[in-house]
């Protein structure tokens, strides 16, 4: 079989293509593939599809195809410009290619693949055998594909609304993602209120925010004045995740104050056990239950403030607002007896935002997913090393956890 068969027959070549010449280079660990076309083509205009002369021909350009007998495979070909009488002078396109890319389609999907295996930049481009920058441009024009082929007419009843630490110096990041489906709707720089107003305007249109019931969110100022004014519809839902973060605090606080106390009469109680009071129970091993029985039955101020934390768990399994408010009521009353600053502080955050905690109980959504997500997102800044561009951070959060459509058109 001549080369150019098999490789006409390899590239799934059609008409009007041909493999006119292949050309093997052994230093390079490559192989040339020149395309051409039979005299008798016809090309048509890209915009109108109507007959058309060719003008003339751009300079031979190349396209990275998948490896052949473990050899970078390269096509080549001239690719002619008709002349339009409506539209005027256009390249044709092919089939093998989008536009201004130097990678076929095929190649292209490989190298999309290869970033999701290895979720590494550097990892990826050391298998395609490409350069750092070429990776980088594949996955930006992937996202931005993805972007363009995104259904804006997508109902999204519930939203989830997280920040997340960009760079150190307190720069932080506002991520918008959607509960049902799992993924990032968009990320972008800053959590003030003209950030998140950004977000909600570009990643929504009128009738998707019209459609929205409720946002999971912080019980950060900004997100509910944004929420407050571009989704007036829908309620604001402050979740057990939340919630236990600032109590959390408070016992973590409570005690180490206590223990710094407990120290000047040397008295190591409360030493080294700093995470026995962060575990839930369900969670802790059986020596960690036996260790934690023994701290919990004293007398001590950190067990009160655990107990009432844990006590409002019972807050999300409520089944009716009114019950949910009687149990609210009840445990902040209690938390102010126990006298607790810190406590305290956190049970006049929760009375503040009780609307938001209520809303739970109505919409039974939470910010689980975007807890989730956000873990990730730690995991594919861990991988990079960091970022120092924040458009960089972005489209490696929508490549990974967008969900977009990132391919390119199948070619034929």
């Amino acid at each position: 079989m001549q080369d150019t068969e098999l490789y006409r027959q390899i590239l799934g070549l059609e008409a009007p293509w041909r493999v006119e010449r292949v050309e093997l280079d052994l230093s390079n660990e490559s192989v040339y593939v020149s395309l051409g076309y039979a005299p008798e083509t016809k090309w048509f205009c890209p915009e109108c599809q109507s007959v058309c002369p060719i003008y003339d021909h751009n300079e031979a350009r190349q396209w990275r195809h998948l490896d052949s007998c473990q050899l970078q495979t390269y096509l080549v070909a001239s690719l002619p410009r008709v002349n339009c009488k409506k539209h005027g002078v256009h390249t044709v396109g092919t089939s093998w290619s989008s536009s201004n890319s130097r990678f076929t389609h095929l190649f292209e999907r490989l190298a999309l693949d290869i970033l999701k295996a290895t979720k590494v930049q550097s990892q990826a481009a050391r298998l395609l055998r490409l350069s750092a920058g070429q990776v980088h441009d594949l996955m930006h024009r992937a996202v931005s594909r993805g972007l363009r082929r995104r259904d804006r007419e997508a109902s999204l009843p519930h939203l989830s609304l997280d920040e997340k630490s960009f760079q150190k110096g307190h720069k932080y990041a506002t991520v918008l993602s959607d509960p049902l489906s799992k993924s990032v709707l968009e990320v972008v720089e800053g959590r003030d209120k003209e950030a998140v107003q950004s977000l909600l305007e570009t990643s929504l249109t009128q009738t998707q925010r019209e459609q929205v019931k409720s946002v999971s969110m912080d019980m950060w100022s900004a997100f509910m004045s944004c929420r407050e004014e571009f989704l007036p519809q829908a309620d604001t839902v402050h979740d057990r995740f939340h919630v236990s973060s600032y109590l959390n605090n408070a016992v973590d606080i409570t005690r180490r104050a206590e223990n710094k106390r407990l120290n000047k009469q040397e008295d190591t109680t409360l030493s080294r056990s700093k995470y026995l009071w962060l575990l839930s129970p369900e969670t802790m091993t059986e020596k960690q239950k036996m260790a934690f029985a023994a701290l919990s039955g004293l007398d001590l101020e950190t067990a009160k403030v655990w107990m009432f934390k844990e006590n409002f768990r019972q807050f999300f399994s409520c089944h009716t607002e009114y019950g949910a408010r009687s149990f609210f009521l009840r445990w902040y009353e209690a938390a102010l007896v126990l006298n607790n600053t810190h406590l305290a502080k956190v049970a006049e955050m929760l009375k503040r935002h009780l609307e938001g905690l209520i809303a739970y109980i109505r919409h039974h959504v939470t910010n689980g997913t975007a807890e989730g997500l956000n873990s990730q997102i730690q995991l594919i800044k861990a991988n990079a090393r960091g970022y120092r561009k924040f458009d960089n951070f972005r489209v490696a959060i929508l490549f990974f956890l967008g969900k977009l459509d990132l391919y390119p058109h199948k070619s034929p």
